[in-house]
């Protein structure tokens, strides 16, 4: 479908993300995305990170876009097992998802920060030794890699590490049992619709496949990158993942007796992802295959 399907919605993933209506909803589906991830990456830390600081007794760790804390609450019980004591502070620009105080641990704050935004707090300058970020580019796709980059160097330590983890978002793996065949006609034609939109929005995700050459760029140095494959066992889950974030798209979309003449009305995406939703049923997936990670050193 043509790109204009979707400009006749508002949808503006600059501002999506930090609707209040993204609520308990969105926070259960973080939740289901950090499993995900960690069953794809195995690990809090990239092995580079976690063995540079394999002999600090104290850390100070930062998480970009945290959501709702759950990588921090996590890595707070791996630190502390093994009796490292750290400072974890998660920073994100919508608090509805931020569990109250009193039900994180100890040393987990989370606060309201767009990390985008300038001048930075100066008292976070220079404070961290490791910054984590994850699941960006849904905000604003490669434009957000400069920005965040500056961010990340700004608030680290010399010699401290970032982190950063995203999910193929330039690619749709779209897959069903042959056997008895299963249509993915309602799958590809929503996948062809975002993809026209972005593309229409100038939304681009090819910088996906070098991050580590962006990394460079910015003056980190040890930057390594790898991919990892996504499990055959978890695509239903990553499938109902996806399923979550299309469902609420529904409402950028006009209704059909304010616009009948619009490529796509808001009846006809909640028919179409009815459709979508038959088809995962029936045993489609929909995932995007792979995972990156990239990792780099501030210089001292």
């Amino acid at each position: 479908m043509a790109a204009s399907a979707v400009d006749s919605s508002d949808y503006d993933p600059s501002t999506y993300w930090i609707a209040p209506a993204r609520n308990f909803r969105t926070s259960a589906r973080l939740h289901l995305q950090h499993h995900l991830f960690q069953n794809t990456i195995g690990h809090l830390l990239e092995p580079h990170v976690a063995s540079a600081v394999a002999e600090a007794k104290e850390l100070r760790v930062a998480d970009l876009g945290c959501g709702n804390g759950v990588w921090l609450s996590d890595l707070d019980s791996a630190l502390s097992e093994k009796g490292v004591s750290a400072q974890l502070d998660g920073y994100d620009v919508n608090t509805v998802n931020f569990p109250a105080p009193a039900f994180l641990p100890e040393k987990v704050t989370l606060k309201k920060l767009d990390i985008l935004a300038r001048p930075l707090p100066e008292e976070l300058i220079g404070a961290y030794d490791i910054v984590h970020a994850r699941a960006l580019v849904s905000i604003s796709a490669s434009s957000v890699v400069p920005p965040l980059l500056s961010t990340a160097l700004a608030l680290l330590k010399p010699g401290g590490w970032l982190q950063w983890e995203e999910s193929r978002a330039d690619t749709y793996v779209i897959e069903a049992p042959t056997s008895p065949e299963v249509s993915t006609s309602a799958l590809n034609t929503i996948v062809r619709i975002l993809q026209a939109g972005g593309k229409a929005r100038g939304m681009t995700f090819e910088f996906l496949g070098e991050l580590d050459r962006h990394l460079k760029e910015h003056g980190f140095e040890d930057v390594h990158a790898q991919a990892a494959e996504t499990r055959k066992r978890d695509r239903k889950a990553w499938t109902e993942d996806y399923l979550m974030v299309w469902e609420e798209l529904a409402v950028h979309f006009p209704l059909k007796a304010a616009a009948p003449q619009a490529p796509m009305t808001r009846e006809s995406w909640v028919d179409l992802f009815s459709k979508a939703v038959e088809e995962t049923e029936q045993g489609a997936v929909v995932h995007q295959g792979k995972i990156v990670t990239v990792v780099g050193r501030k210089a001292k």
